[in-house]
Order: C-alpha cells, then structure tokens, then sequence
C-alpha cells in the first residue's frame, strides 16, 4: 500500500513533462493575435529617448518594424509608442499575411504605449488577447514573447522570467526582465504566461546593438489600464499628489515612511496642510512599504477621489484626505530623487569645479540642482562620520530649512554654535533613502 502514493507521483510528473514538452497547440492558438507593424518614418521626435528602445536611430526617410496584438475583435491594436512614433504611415499586417493602413487612436509617452485601429473587411473581427495579472508573475515562470525579429515574420520564443520591478531609466515604469529572445523588431509584441494570457508588453532590451539575452516587458496592469483610457479619452489621465516623496524615518518616533522632499503649492496636498519633511506612513489603510507601489496607486486613481493618508508631522500622528488632482503636462513634472541623484553623481567626475570646505562639518560640498549640497569628501573625523552618509549624497535641508547654497548651510551652522553649539538637524538624501541626521556642533578647542 505504501508504493500507490509514490506511483502515483511519478504518473503526475510524468503527465507534466509531457504537457510541456510542447508549446505548438498553445502558439497555433495565439497567433492570430499577432501583428507586424511596418511604418514609413520621416523624423524621429527631437525628444524621443532611443538609447534603450529597439529601434536603429538612423532610420529617417525609411520603413522600421516593429509589433503588435489585437486587444478588441473590432481591430484595436496596442503596441510602442515609440514604434510609430513620427510615422507617415502605419502598415498592420496579420497573420494571415493581409496588409492593412493603420490610424492613430491615441498614445502615452510615459508608458511608451499606442492603440492602433485597423478597419475590417467584409464584417470580418479579429481575435483579441487575453490580459492577465501581471502582479501573480513569479521569478522563474515560464513565458512566451512574440514578435517580429529583424523583420523576419512574427516568431515565438521561450523563457523565463528572470526578475520583477525592474528600473530601466525609461520614466517611472516598473518592468518585467526576460531572458526569453527579444530582438530589433519585437518592441510591442505580447509576452505570454503558460495559460496564454498577456502579462507583458515588449519595450527594450539592455542594448540598442542586437540581442543581449536580458528583455524587459511592460506589466500588462499598467498596459491594460493605460489601453482602456486611450480608447475611451484619446489620452491618459493620470492622477497627481503634487509631491516627490523618498523612503525617511521619523527622526521623532522612529517610525519609517514615505519622507515628502518637495511638494508644489498649487496641490490639494498642500492646501490640506502637508509640507516638506512630514512622512507619510500609510495610505488608504496600506502601509508605506514600496515607492513604486504608491506612486502606481495614486496615479491610477480617478481624478477627484479620495485618498486618505495618515502621516507623522515633527512626531504628531496626523489623518488627513486628499482629493486627486490630474497630473499636469510631461514638461510641468518632477524628476524623481533616484534620477536627480544619478544625474548628480555623474557630475562628480569634475568635483573640484565649485567645491567648497566645511570645516564645521569637516566635508566637501557642491551646490546640487536644483537644490541642496552634494557631499564631495568626508574627512575621517567628520562628524557626520557612522551616520550612514556617502560621497555624492546631498544635504536638502538644515534645521527643516531648505538648503540652496553653501551661504544657506553656512548660517544655519553659524545659528546652532551661537545657540550654545546645539545640534544641527540635516535631511539627507542617498540614492535610495531620505533620512534625517543630527550634526553635533564641537567647538574648535574640544
């Protein structure tokens, strides 16, 4: 009796291994949802990011490929923006090989994302895809991406996903890394979990020159929702906070949240009162845990809804609501702190042009942009020495003032001596982490 259990494992991994020693009925079936996408380009957009799409940056005056899938049987197509992006014309071709000319529904650059629209022959439809929940992907699923490589036809390839929540440097977005094939000519092709449900939307490789074996895909929750608005609006209305915010603690309590860096006066989020330095430590009854979690939550709420927040301001719990606002135009918003702080550690590669001695504090500064003071050197017995500060993190504030020159920080340093050398409060940023450190103010015979 005790040999039936263990039979009957090995027939169930037995059966398993046959059901996957194949893929065809499931790629017969999902074919036909597959475009190739062939566009006759004039000029690329003077602001169009190319470093890290699947694009030749030489293609003026000539055809780029590319793809796409059906996500209504009517001949609504979602593909990359930057796919047809300075098209002349838009040339869908299905699976059956019939060419049709394709117009613009509308596209987003923030997702780097565009709904197409095909018109059908003699009554005919289309076979839609089937989105699926991009947030039950696990590391190391298995997954089909299809597209159409170097122009060669929509092919199919197998993978696994192989990380989640990637930040590639193309906006905000988070994406899924594949080391399934994707090529020149995949950008806007489906990504595929076993069931035969899109999970993803294939936007980049690691490098422009050919394959790399590292891709990285859209998740489908941020295509499907960004799809539904562009059909309905043309565009995508994305709602807005007014605010940047970095993982902090709460010097007061401990307690650690979301740290507001900056936040625009025209917001809700200020009128209701909210400033510089107040964390955020839940929203909506979720506690502050990922950035990206946040920042993707309130962007897909409607504008005009409620999000109730409770935040620590100097140590005092405090429970407001904000009503959403719309996110004003591209050209109006915030670089993130993770972008700025990169961008400012690059420059230390001419660290000596403005630097500037504090002895006080014993470190090397230079003015950051567009606020603050990045940390050039750090003597061996600054006393900011063990409070988890490195080269290139910036100094925003000093005793909750924002810091804008070495002149700004100087004063403060100058008050805390003359106020029988208390401590000096700085709000630091690092490249993943805003956190208050206090400064102890010695006197020069000490």
């Amino acid at each position: 009796m005790r040999k039936i259990p263990i039979i009957i494992c090995l027939l169930l991994i037995s059966t398993n291994a046959i059901a996957l020693s194949s893929y065809a009925y499931l790629v017969e079936g999902l074919m036909p949802s597959v475009v190739n996408i062939s566009t006759l380009r004039e000029t690329l957009d003077e602001d169009e990011d190319i470093d890290n799409v699947m694009l030749n940056p030489e293609l003026d005056g000539r055809e780029a490929l590319g793809s796409g899938f059906f996500v209504r049987d009517d001949g609504h197509i979602l593909t990359n923006n930057h796919v047809i992006s300075g098209a002349q014309k838009i040339t869908v071709i299905t699976n059956d090989n019939t060419e049709y000319e394709a117009k613009i529904i509308g596209i987003d650059k923030a997702s780097d994302l565009a709904v197409l629209k095909i018109s059908p022959k003699d009554k005919e439809s289309f076979s839609p895809a089937k989105f699926g929940n991009a947030d039950d992907i696990r590391i190391g699923d298995i997954v089909l991406t299809f597209g159409n490589p170097y122009g060669l036809g929509v092919s199919v390839s197998q993978g696994i996903i192989s990380a989640k929540s990637r930040n590639i440097g193309i906006g905000e977005q988070q994406y899924i890394q594949t080391d399934a094939a994707i090529n020149q000519g995949n950008s806007g092709g489906p990504l595929f979990n076993i069931d035969g449900e899109v999970i993803g939307i294939n936007s980049a490789i690691f490098t422009a020159k050919g394959a790399s074996g590292i891709g990285f895909s859209l998740p489908s929750n941020v295509a499907n929702w960004v799809l539904n608005q562009l059909i309905t609006n043309g565009k995508v209305k994305r709602g807005w906070l007014g605010m940047t915010i970095s993982n902090g603690i709460d010097r007061y309590t401990g307690k650690g949240g979301f740290v507001i860096t900056e936040i625009n006066e025209e917001s809700n989020a200020y009128k209701e009162g909210l400033r510089v330095g107040d964390i955020i430590i839940s929203y909506n009854d979720k506690p502050a845990g990922e950035l990206n979690d946040f920042y993707h939550f309130t962007e897909t709420m409607d504008v005009g809804q409620a999000l109730r927040l409770k935040l620590l301001s100097y140590g005092e719990e405090i429970r407001t609501v904000i009503r959403i606002q719309e996110m004003p135009s591209e050209d109006l918003r915030k670089v993130t702190n993770k972008a700025l702080q990169e961008a400012n550690l690059r420059s230390l590669t001419n660290e000596d042009a403005g630097a500037y001695y504090i002895s006080e504090l014993g470190i090397t500064v230079k003015e950051a942009n567009p606020k603050g003071l990045m940390i050039l050197k750090m003597d061996k017995r600054s006393v900011l020495r063990g409070k988890g500060i490195s080269k290139g993190d910036i100094i925003l504030e000093a005793d909750r003032g924002d810091i804008y020159s070495v002149d700004n920080l100087l004063e403060n340093i100058r008050i805390a001596i003359i106020d029988d050398y208390r401590p000096l409060s700085l709000l630091i940023q690092t490249i993943d982490n805003t956190f208050y450190v206090s400064a102890e103010m010695v006197a020069e015979n000490d």
